[in-house]
């Protein structure tokens, strides 16, 4: 049973929701939240509940994911959540308990097919792949041959064996935290991080946040593209301060610190820290220090290592989860450099 707290308002209090598998006396449920989404559900019956994974929020039934297991291909569908219950991160937390699960019956690929749901899955680590080339097992479901449109997008992701060594390499593959493992807020951040191996991801992704800035002159490192908004110095100081933070943070709970951290105001510490008296070539060699510094960190621990936890701003987090966090928000930042920043001074 995998608890997940949700809710970001003050007129929303978090609510805990327990996700765990659906039992025979779930069916009806599991229909109602398939008709209200609009998803198939006339193949679905109680023996096929066997495999699916239910989420609830006290008596209510407010999420639903189901799986299909063929081998070591397995097809996910069914994934559905109540209106009132999304942007929150619970599709998420269903997708990865749904891998979890997928995993531990020896699936290796997982596939699915949508026709509104392409960006979502994309930042799980789900790439679109031709409906052709979907194997012979999953080409043989009733729901690829006769309850998907034709012109769904069929996608894919490889469930690699946790904590696996990479090869060649000397280090430990980190596996992707559950959403328990840190605060429910950060779950925006671990989502756009993609499958792969996150050290690799954290040592590619600095250089191609330097190549975007790279043409950015003196003048335009000042832009901001509303009233109150950060310049993009102020983003790059704040991206490299925060990763220090965090990391700070995995720091100490991978060393054993029982003492609970406090929790900083990202507004205040960049009100104070004059980025924009700077250069902006020096706050990007900047973040490339940063990075350089933690990856070795954590490349450096192992797996009961990075399954230790603490507490930080009264949540609990896993030392793993830092790593998924630190990737997540830089790729967060930079998509926001691109769209809101960059393309409107080339517009200009």
């Amino acid at each position: 049973m995998t608890r997940f707290r949700t809710g970001a308002a003050i007129l929303h209090p978090p609510v805990e929701i327990e996700i765990g598998r659906a039992g025979p006396g779930d069916f009806p449920a599991v229909i109602r939240l398939l008709v209200q989404t609009s998803l198939p559900a006339s193949d679905v019956s109680v023996a096929k509940l066997e495999h699916f994974l239910l989420a609830r929020r006290g008596p209510q039934a407010v999420g639903v994911v189901g799986l299909e297991p063929l081998g070591e291909v397995g097809l996910l569908r069914s994934a559905a959540v109540a209106a009132d219950e999304r942007g929150r991160g619970l599709g998420v937390a269903l997708a990865r308990a749904l891998e979890q699960r997928a995993r531990d019956l020896g699936v290796r690929r997982l596939y699915l097919l949508t026709t509104t749901a392409e960006a979502f899955f994309g930042k799980l680590g789900y790439r679109v792949i031709p409906r052709g080339d979907a194997p012979a097992a999953i080409q043989g479901t009733t729901e690829y041959r006769e309850l998907c449109a034709a012109t769904s997008v069929c996608m894919v992701r490889e469930l690699d064996d946790p904590e696996r060594r990479s090869e060649g390499m000397g280090e430990i593959r980190i596996e992707r935290p559950a959403p328990g493992e840190y605060a429910p807020y950060f779950e925006r951040y671990v989502a756009q991080v993609g499958d792969g191996d996150i050290l690799e991801i954290l040592r590619r992704q600095v250089g191609e946040t330097a190549s975007l800035l790279a043409g950015v002159s003196d003048r335009d490192a000042g832009y901001r593209y509303a009233e109150g908004k950060w310049s993009i110095r102020q983003v790059v100081g704040h991206v490299a301060d925060t990763e220090r933070v965090m990391v700070y943070r995995a720091v100490c709970f991978a060393r054993g610190e029982a003492a609970a951290l406090p929790g900083f105001d990202e507004n205040e510490y960049v009100r104070r820290a004059k980025f924009d008296a700077r250069r902006l070539p020096d706050l990007v060699a900047e973040l490339q220090a940063v990075r350089a510094a933690t990856i070795p960190f954590f490349a450096g621990l192992d797996a009961e290592e990075l399954q230790r936890t603490g507490t930080a701003n009264n949540r609990p987090y896993s030392v793993r989860s830092v790593a998924f966090i630190v990737a997540g928000h830089e790729r967060h930042h930079r998509a926001i450099l691109e769209d809101r920043y960059l393309a409107a001074l080339k517009r200009r």
